[in-house]
């Protein structure tokens, strides 16, 4: 009944959009083609979603830099994942939206003026489709769909083959003809966040000549989310020797789970502290190696180029897997079969790349 009630609704909500698009698609005055991008001045990117979302979307601000130094390019995002631009010199502004407050949103697009409006969701978003709207942008791209078919003035097509996500936010950039495209994401830090970092590791006593592993146990959804008592093995089995350093990061509402998981170690691992998302990204590209569930911190490692070991329960691979990075994938869907043993082989494999023959399953 209730996935009944569920259906009904978004077909409801998908009749009203259809609908009053047709009122709006009627008011709306088309563009001219094509495209003079001499006239293009400002450029505002839609992705008010996930962390995963937003570090997927950087190529594209860095794509239409690169292309067209003279547009200015502004992020919509929510407003918590906003500093992940911070000194990205490719990103001239940061629109934080605050979900609780979206008129604060509307408010503020109402007294903007933007040339070009990117609407990166490839499954229809409405919250991304008003954003495009009240932008007044003259020119919008967006993923088709038949709610926002009014919307768009440039259209990608929603069912096309299976790519990763940064390449569906790029190909708005092909079919706009932006003649640079770069794929590989990049967070960049100042110097005090750099600093930050080094101060917190020397905190817990961090040697440099030892690799420095990352775990996060936790998932949004707790069943996407490998057994803890396994992750629980691995590290045990890491620390018998004291050649590597362990550090664990702590989700929010995962403290109590993890002080759980190791209060009965003999030898534990770091416990870290709740970081923002930019020093968290920071302390992972200080790190040999990343290994976690299929999380957005996961991202993270992409973006700043850190070895990454993930384990998927959900989720499509080609869309959302590491992108750029040394990383290795193992699967567990619908059973619980994954052996601490074959992740030990997999850091391993992460850690000795050149030295362990079995290496060639890295994946680049």
């Amino acid at each position: 009944m209730a996935s009944y009630l569920k259906k009904m609704g978004s077909c409801s909500k998908s009749m009203g959009w259809k609908t009053f698009g047709r009122v709006a698609g009627r008011l709306r005055k088309k563009p001219t083609f094509p495209i003079d991008w001499k006239n293009i001045r400002s450029a505002l990117v839609i992705r008010p979603d996930r962390l995963g979302d937003v570090v997927l979307s950087i190529p594209v601000y860095e794509s239409i830099k690169r292309s067209f130094p003279h547009i200015q390019t502004v992020a919509l995002v929510n407003k918590a994942y906003a500093q992940i631009f911070n000194d990205n010199p490719f990103v001239d502004e940061v629109l934080g939206y605050d979900p609780r407050r979206p008129w604060l949103l509307a408010d503020c697009l109402n007294k903007r003026s933007f040339d070009l409006a990117l609407t990166l969701n490839k499954k229809f978003s409405a919250g991304a489709s008003v954003m495009a709207w009240l932008s007044g942008a003259t020119y919008k791209a967006g993923y088709l769909h038949e709610e926002n078919s009014w919307l768009q003035d440039v259209h990608a097509n929603p069912e096309s083959k299976p790519r990763h996500e940064i390449l569906n936010n790029l190909e708005l950039l092909k079919v706009l003809s932006v003649p640079e495209i770069v794929e590989q994401p990049q967070i960049y830090f100042s110097t005090d966040e750099k600093n930050s970092t080094d101060e917190l590791l020397k905190s817990f006593g961090y040697d440099s000549q030892r690799p420095l592993i990352l775990m996060k146990m936790g998932s949004r959804v707790r069943e996407w989310g490998w057994a803890p008592e396994k992750f629980i093995a691995v590290v045990e089995k890491l620390l018998e020797n004291d050649a590597t350093q362990i550090a664990f990061i702590v989700g929010p509402g995962e403290a109590d789970e993890v002080q759980f998981a190791t209060k009965n170690m003999h030898r534990k691992p770091w416990i870290l502290p709740a970081l923002s998302i930019k020093k968290l990204a920071a302390l992972i590209a200080k790190s040999r190696l990343l290994f976690c569930n299929h999380t957005g911190i996961m991202h993270l490692a992409s973006a700043t180029q850190t070895p990454t070991l993930v384990i998927f329960k959900h989720g499509e691979i080609r869309r959302w897997g590491p992108f750029g990075n040394r990383h290795i994938i193992l699967e567990e869907r619908g059973t619980e079969t994954l052996a601490p043993e074959i992740v030990l082989d997999a850091i391993d494999q992460l850690l000795h790349p050149t030295s362990n023959p079995s290496s060639a399953g890295i994946s680049e």
